[in-house]
């Protein structure tokens, strides 16, 4: 009995310790590793974006304390790339920061590589296309540092993707088509097809690239499930299936919020709100509708305080290259000196020639951008009169100054408001803007006569003629 008593005790003095162990998170350097790298795979293919970013810096603060510099920079450089996939991006750019000052002392192409794709990856979230290509080139050729023939070749696949979707966003075509050609089939190109043959109504190759990626979703992420789901609800759409369109819809909502997607959830509120219309749903066409302005602005307002933040990093890469550049920059200047005096001669008997190619070429792009200038408004113009929600993001592409301007002017503004600038700038009566907007015309100059004090605008000034400037 006495021994029964004190095994008793032994077995939960033990307990004990293993449970103390665990939750004081004793992990050796190999735990971090493979923690780092498979554990975190493992969360991010079940869209557990959360779980991930806490065990990371569970992680990360381990490795400090055991002075474990690879561990240290990796946990950085994974809280960035989770962080980023959150729309995150302040936390994402601290932790690149962190990462790339630990990188000057330690030598890792992986890590350097993984950094660059990171920095690429948020500068294409905020919209600055050119410095994410610019990242993008620079972890190309940083992969090729990377002594694994099969992991190098994992990270260059994954550029390519990130740039295919870059230009994509640019609508840059023939770049697509080549980042396309250097890509092994996977759900995520499949999903790229699928909607590219949606645009252009071949639904009969937008189902066949559909059912190819649905046909590899045990192998695919949960973000990339959730997309899977969004355009089968599109194909739906676009066949007039309403109903099947929405049960897609409603599927790829419901992953993005468990994931935290909040710019893929505020895409599918549009997709909702455009269903709901064609089903003629007033109420819930306008409840999605609400939710899409509503985390719209959210996410509008967190992208501008944000963009400050790249701004002055690009500034500092130009001043440490610079600071580093000094000594070939005044040889350049010697030698540029010498070759100008040469040059300058030639340049002198062509000027005139010059000037003439420089004139016609002037008009040609002239004459071209009058053509896009008219074939954009009307498309405006259409889409403001079927009051359609794709109005809004058209616009704000057609003319990023007055954009800018306004927000500059009251940075408060909502997106009612500069819908109601917009639809002033496109030359709409008030009669006009109430019917399109299915308001009365009092309400369209009551809502002038508010934004005209919000904007502080003098009694004397016209509201369109200002608009219009």
């Amino acid at each position: 009995m006495i021994l029964n008593y004190y095994r008793v005790i032994q077995l939960t003095f033990l307990f004990f310790i293993s449970i103390v162990r665990i939750n004081a998170q004793i992990y050796s350097v190999s735990d971090i590793d493979s923690l780092q790298t498979i554990e975190s795979k493992r969360l991010l293919e079940i869209g557990d974006y959360n779980g991930v970013v806490n065990m990371e810096k569970k992680l990360l603060k381990r490795s400090q304390e055991l002075n474990y510099t690879r561990g240290e920079i990796r946990g950085y450089i994974n809280l960035a790339n989770f962080l980023c996939g959150l729309n995150r991006n302040k936390e994402s750019f601290y932790f690149l920061t962190m990462a790339d000052e630990k990188l000057k002392k330690f030598n890792d192409a992986v890590l350097t590589t993984r950094l660059n794709i990171i920095y690429g990856k948020n500068y294409q979230t905020l919209g600055l296309y050119k410095e994410s290509l610019i990242s993008f080139n620079k972890a190309i050729r940083l992969a090729y540092n990377i002594s694994d023939k099969e992991d190098r070749n994992q990270r260059l696949n994954y550029i390519y993707n990130q740039k295919r979707i870059v230009f994509t966003a640019r609508n840059m075509l023939d770049s697509v088509y080549a980042m396309e050609r250097k890509l092994p089939m996977n759900s995520e190109l499949y999903v790229a097809l699928a909607e590219r043959n949606l645009n252009s109504k071949r639904l009969d190759s937008a189902e066949y690239y559909l059912n190819k990626a649905l046909s590899l979703h045990d192998q695919t992420p949960a973000e990339s499930r959730s997309e899977v789901l969004m355009s089968f609800g599109k194909f739906h759409f676009e066949k007039k299936e309403y109903d099947k369109a929405l049960q897609y819809y409603l599927k790829s909502l419901d992953a993005t919020r468990k994931i935290g997607l909040k710019k893929s959830e505020g895409a599918t509120y549009q997709l909702i709100y455009q269903v709901y219309k064609k089903q003629k749903n007033i109420e819930k066409a306008n409840e999605y509708l609400e939710k899409y302005t509503v985390l719209n602005d959210s996410l509008t307002k967190v992208e501008r305080d944000l963009l400050d933040i790249p701004i002055k990093k690009i500034i500092n890469e130009n001043s440490e290259k610079e600071k580093n550049n000094i000594y070939y920059i005044l040889v350049a200047i010697i030698s540029l000196g010498i070759v100008l005096f040469v040059v300058l001669h030639k340049m002198n008997k062509n000027k005139h020639k010059r000037k003439d190619i420089l004139i016609m070429e002037k008009e040609r792009e002239t004459d071209i951008l009058k053509k896009k200038l008219t074939s954009t408004f009307d498309e405006l113009v259409q889409l403001a009169i079927h009051n359609d929600p794709l109005f809004l993001g058209k616009f704000k592409e057609a003319y990023p100054e007055f954009y800018n301007s306004l927000l500059l002017q009251c940075p408060t503004m909502t997106s009612k408001e500069f819908k109601l600038c917009a639809l002033v700038r496109l030359n709409f009566s008030n009669k006009e803007i109430a019917q399109y907007d299915y308001i009365s015309i009092r309400t369209v100059e009551s809502k002038k006569y508010r934004l005209r004090k919000k904007l502080g605008l003098a009694a004397d000034i016209d509201f369109n003629k200002w608009i219009m400037k």
